[in-house]
């Protein structure tokens, strides 16, 4: 499946084709709605996560560009600060109130636009709260995952190691690193184990849901090939309703122009392919 689309030419002022609103709702948050300012949209919106500590802009206004594509194209998008982050009021973490936020964001975007379907999203830590909570709602039909979770396979430390053996300063440098206390796999990722995400993404499958698997070479660390999203996580990995990119030259906050662009012409042609309708 080709998922690049041709996006158009977004700068920082919002397009003729785009209208967008502030709302404070739920219990203390704030998001910013774009969509469509015609009458005609799509029947499924995307809400975007907060990417780690960033605020609902996303790394490099990567959100903010992404949704004025979208929403240029017909698709309603909800970029919100997630309870404690941004400009959302802190109250105590737990799943619960992550979930309970989740549902006020639907229920905004249904009440101010009509739409009632979601994808549900975004970089790194959002793309683990999107798949932890894509249980928690029937409305939700879709997972944008960017750099998600993925377990390293024995292909993955074949491919990861042998380049390091071959290579002596490479095999230095970690020394050095490992004598001097440093860590090269710090994580503040909230993976469930491997069984458990196994199990998840195929009853994610069974009930239809559409994601879309994004990697960059960022993640090198625990994800290095294609191949390997099937060896993580079974056959669910090889059915329809999901679809990977895998981009080793891109970084983990798609900071460069190019790779935004790339991420936008992705997303846009999977969404016009999965709820273009």
């Amino acid at each position: 499946m080709n998922l690049q689309a041709t996006v158009p030419e977004l700068d920082d002022a919002v397009a003729g084709g785009v209208d967008e609103q502030v709302h404070a709702f739920g219990d203390g948050l704030v998001g910013i709605v774009s969509q469509p300012a015609a009458a005609t949209r799509h029947a499924t919106a995307l809400i975007l996560l907060n990417a780690g500590l960033v605020h609902r802009v996303g790394p490099f206004r990567g959100y903010v560009q992404l949704a004025r594509v979208l929403a240029d194209a017909g698709f309603v998008v909800l970029r919100f600060d997630q309870p404690g982050l941004g400009d959302s009021r802190a109250p105590v973490a737990s799943e619960g109130v992550r979930d309970n936020a989740i549902r006020a964001a639907m229920a905004l975007v249904t009440a101010e636009t009509g739409v009632s379907r979601f994808v549900l999203g975004g970089i790194c830590s959002a793309a683990d709260d999107a798949f932890n909570a894509a249980d928690i709602d029937r409305r939700i039909v879709g997972l944008l995952l960017l750099d998600g979770l993925a377990y390293p396979t024995p292909g993955h430390w074949l491919r990861h190691v042998l380049p390091r053996v071959l290579d002596p300063r490479r095999v230095w440098r970690q020394l050095r690193s490992m004598l001097g206390g440093r860590s090269s796999q710090g994580s503040f990722r909230d993976f469930p184990t491997r069984a458990e995400a196994r199990r998840k993404l195929a009853d994610l499958v069974v009930r239809d849901i559409r994601i879309l698997f994004v990697y960059t070479g960022a993640v090198y660390r625990y994800f290095n090939h294609r191949g390997q999203l099937a060896a993580c996580f079974g056959r669910a990995a090889r059915e329809p309703q999901v679809s990977l990119e895998y981009w080793p030259a891109c970084d983990h906050t798609f900071y460069l122009r190019h790779d935004r662009r790339r991420l936008q012409a992705a997303v846009l042609g999977w969404m016009r392919e999965q709820f273009g309708h």
